[in-house]
């Protein structure tokens, strides 16, 4: 079966929650035998092997509010050869494309977010989602909770639930039991994240460290309030994936303060469980909180609230507490986010996409 996979980004070229599972889902696909291509968006036309699989860079001109402008990517889509695609949303650009090239091949869609930040654009937007969303063979939701609060997945009929997992041989609990005393944040440094509630927290902790792995938009101003504030704060700028798991391995426990929908899973929940440590995050109406059971792999807080936070942190620690909680991020991530048997589920789908399309 040949798989055309379609995103502006992948990891490696970019780190982020989305572009990991793609790169990491293309890799499994690959394994087992399917022909994989990946389409991100570039400056011009590239092709590069990764993992097994080939990633094709077509060129855009530009991005607006980070979703990439490519006046030819509907005759890239026209001209494929996969026998299906596996588009991965938000993307308008792809979607537009897509339906602008005529094409009746069959795709499946991972609805990994609404669009909240450019909500501006959706009277415009909304009524081609919808056809799109309708036409697919499958839409994926990663969590009951999205599917039934997205005004775009909850009208479906054709929805199903996958989660997005974690390599539980690549995170996964240290061979030595000693932690080191910081709490680690892993992600984008973006609005929706909570970063500001975060450090406003960490000014209750002065001899208490913060590891804060990622960048983005808003570094320069994290770090000027790091400076300022005096606050007990690192900021580790791209690690390789070894040192990734490393630092998870090593941290007393993650903490994910996200304030908007944006957040729709948040990826680094799993792979810090797996890893055997627990997790602080909020009770966004998304699938953040189904994520991260509350008391069972960790503590959920309101969002935006920074003395909540604070309270959870002190709260672990309470080392039978904390012990419980990580004893439970570990078995939770065992039997709920094994990347290998969700993505089984989504191989499953691709391939009934196209024995239905022969049929």
């Amino acid at each position: 079966m040949r798989i055309l996979q379609v995103y502006k980004d992948i990891h490696p070229f970019v780190r982020g929650g989305i572009e990991r599972y793609i790169h990491d889902l293309s890799k499994y696909l690959s394994s087992e035998g399917h022909e994989v291509d990946v389409l991100v968006a570039g400056g011009s036309d590239a092709q590069e092997q990764v993992s097994g699989f080939n990633v094709m860079i077509y060129p855009c001109i530009c991005r607006i509010l980070s979703n990439p402008v490519s006046p030819g990517l509907h005759r890239i889509l026209k001209n494929t050869p996969a026998d299906v695609l596996h588009f991965h949303l938000p993307l308008p650009s792809a979607v537009a494309a897509w339906m602008l090239s005529g094409r009746d091949t069959p795709y499946i869609v991972t609805y990994h977010s609404d669009i909240v930040r450019q909500a501006f654009f959706l009277p415009l937007y909304g009524p081609l989602l919808r056809r799109f969303l309708k036409g697919a063979f499958r839409v994926i939701a990663t969590s009951d909770t999205y599917r039934d609060t997205s005004k775009y997945l909850s009208v479906l009929e054709n929805t199903t639930v996958i989660p997005i997992g974690s390599d539980l041989h690549v995170f996964k609990p240290p061979d030595r039991t000693v932690k080191e005393d910081y709490v680690l944040f892993v992600g984008r440094f973006r609005k929706y994240k909570g970063i500001e509630v975060l450090l406003d927290a960490w000014n209750e902790f002065p001899r208490r460290r913060l590891l804060m792995v990622g960048g983005g938009p808003l570094e320069s101003r994290v770090r000027m309030r790091i400076r300022k504030e005096k606050l007990n704060v690192t900021i580790v700028s791209d690690p390789s994936d070894l040192e990734l798991v490393e630092l998870y391995q090593q941290a007393r426990c993650l903490v994910l303060p996200s304030t908007l929908r944006s957040e729709a899973f948040g990826m680094v929940q799993t792979e810090a469980m797996a890893c055997g440590i627990p997790v602080i995050s909020t009770a966004l109406s998304t699938g953040v909180p189904w994520v991260n059971a509350s008391g069972v792999s960790g503590l959920v807080i309101p969002p935006g609230d920074a003395a909540a936070l604070a309270g959870a942190l002190m709260k672990l620690d309470d080392p039978d507490l904390h012990s419980i909680l990580a004893e439970g991020a570990l078995k939770r991530a065992k039997r709920c986010f094994n990347a290998a048997r969700l993505f089984e589920q989504v191989e499953s789908l691709l391939e009934e996409a196209v024995d239905a399309q022969v049929n």
